[in-house]
């Protein structure tokens, strides 16, 4: 009898101590992730938290933080705005979750999710509610119930990456470089960070396609938001439905003015939140866009925020306290100081290798995109892009480029490409390292609200970046979602790679080892005792 309870307690040791392991590392190890982007959640919750009169929440994605001007509409619609929008990769639902608590009587709620399926879907991203709990752990028992086996799920790898970063530079946790830090918040949660104009080389992001469609909202999403709805009711406020800024030159091509009627017709008729914009009006011209088809300029900011209070205060029924001038849309010098455009446009001796197609914009040819591989180039184990074809600039890699490689192992993205769609290395089998030549990776956009730019790739198959560049690549905005694909290019000594791309797995190797041999030592010890 003795033997089968030593043996229940060395089995029930085995799954704790791994378990205990995790969590010693994420409520012990220091904060890693707080300099993030994803850190300013909790700037977001003391906002919301503190503001007791009846005020304005603005619920969103990253679109809010970057499109509201929260000072000025308080000042044109006279209540407390809380700026309620941080990171369409955590989901919509984590946002209205954790809002709801501090619903008041009088309070205005304005949803405004980017128009996009994920962000109009139940979808929850745990590993990212982890990081961004990372600075302030008491943020974790408000998460819904219903997402604790996808945190719990989470867990192991997020602890992984922390004690990752900390054994890294124990004194200095991940920081990235640019806009996308916690610091470039203010006490509002508005981005104050200075955007003077549109950064982006064809000032529109390619791999982010705008539908506006019905199909894009999940049916449990508008169940889910009516359930709010009906909670803020009985708590005496108000829940109101409007839009994200949406740039002009991303909408689907067989968008229309009946297509964009029948959209709003859906939202109206399915959900109990009152439609009070038309998103026609929420379509701004590329200029006033900042690095994405959903992030504004600081001129964006004005006039989307002029255009938001103003709906609010129709609904209202209130006249505006303070008149606001619309900014023009800011030119974007030809030289640009954060970026270096002047790429060699003449003869590439790489072109041979690539299909290319007409990339135009407003019916002007701007230049071309990689849409397949020629036949010698379907011979080569290593590809770079071309810089140019037919004497001007490539841009794009477009979905399923590579697919037919048979031998294909190696490809050098240049910093040419501003943009790689979805399912770019898709049907490669023997693709196993994507090597990112740029130094910033804004300036080689993927889709992170998608999640599918790894789709179709072999699972080993990695994206290898400068070692100095790795940290920045892991924390940023748009490669953020594709962290643990993200490796660092291999040290090589005395003409001899060093493998640096084992860090996690010796982490994890090295926890779950010491984990064994602790067991090991409880059950001799437990045995000696017997004897």
């Amino acid at each position: 009898m003795k033997k089968s309870w030593i043996s229940f307690i060395c089995i029930l040791l085995c799954v704790l101590i791994p378990f205990s392991a995790v969590a010693s590392v994420i409520f012990f190890v220091p904060s890693q992730f707080g300099q993030t982007f994803l850190g300013a959640l909790s700037t977001k919750m003391d906002r919301i938290s503190s503001v007791d009169e009846p005020k304005i929440i603005v619920v969103g994605g990253s679109s809010v933080p970057f499109g509201l001007d929260s000072k000025l509409m308080e000042e044109m619609l006279g209540m407390p705005v809380v700026n309620f929008g941080l990171y369409a990769t955590l989901g919509t639902k984590l946002m209205l979750d954790l809002s709801e608590e501090y619903i008041g009587e009088g309070d205005i709620i304005v949803l405004a999710p980017e128009t996009d399926a994920q962000t109009y879907s139940l979808f929850f991203g745990a590993e990212a509610a982890w990081q961004a709990a990372d600075s302030d752990l008491s943020l974790l028992p408000k998460i819904a119930a219903d997402n604790f086996g996808a945190m719990f799920g989470a867990a192991w790898k997020y602890g992984a990456q922390k004690l990752k970063y900390y054994i890294a530079d124990p004194e200095n946790p991940l920081s990235p470089d640019g806009i996308y830090r916690a610091d470039s918040f203010d006490e509002y949660g508005d981005i104050v960070y200075p955007r003077e104009y549109n950064k982006m080389a064809l000032m529109y992001d390619s791999t982010l396609e705008i539908k506006l469609s019905a199909d894009i909202i999940s049916e449990d999403f508008v169940d889910y938001v009516n359930a709010y709805v009906e909670k803020a009711e009985k708590k005496g406020a108000k829940v109101l439905f409007s839009f994200a800024p949406m740039n002009d030159a991303a909408l689907a091509a067989d968008t229309t003015l009946e297509s964009l009627a029948d959209f709003e017709s859906y939202i109206a008729e399915n959900f109990d939140a009152e439609l009070i914009s038309n998103p026609n009006n929420y379509i701004y011209e590329s200029g006033y866009f900042y690095d994405s088809n959903f992030h504004l300029n600081d001129a964006g900011a004005v006039m989307h925020t002029a255009n938001l209070a103003y709906d609010i205060a129709e609904y209202l029924g209130k006249d505006l306290l303070k008149e606001v001038e619309i900014p023009d849309v800011p030119e974007v010098p030809e030289v640009p100081e954060d970026i270096t455009p002047d790429y060699p446009t003449e003869y590439d001796e790489n072109e041979k290798y690539f299909v290319f197609e007409e990339k135009l914009i407003g019916g002007e040819l701007v230049g071309y995109n990689i849409v397949g591989i020629s036949e010698l180039g379907k011979a080569q184990s290593t590809l770079t892009t071309s810089y140019a074809y037919e004497g001007m600039r490539v841009y794009e890699i477009s979905e399923n480029a590579f697919a037919g490689c048979a031998s294909l192992t190696d490809i050098y993205v240049t910093e040419n490409i501003s943009n790689i769609a979805d399912g770019a290395f898709a049907g490669v089998p023997t693709l196993k390292k994507v090597h990112i030549m740029a130094t910033n990776p804004d300036n080689t956009a993927v889709n992170n609200l998608s999640g599918e730019l790894c789709r179709g790739m072999a699972a080993d198959a990695k994206f290898y970046v400068k070692a100095e560049l790795l940290d920045t690549f892991r924390g940023n905005y748009f490669w953020g979602p594709y962290a643990d694909r993200i490796v660092m290019e291999d040290i090589v000594v005395n003409d001899e790679p060093v493998k640096t791309n084992k860090f996690e797995f010796v982490i994890i190797f090295a926890v779950a080892t010491i984990c064994i041999l602790l067991t090991i030592f409880m059950i001799k010890k437990k045995k000696r005792k017997n004897k």
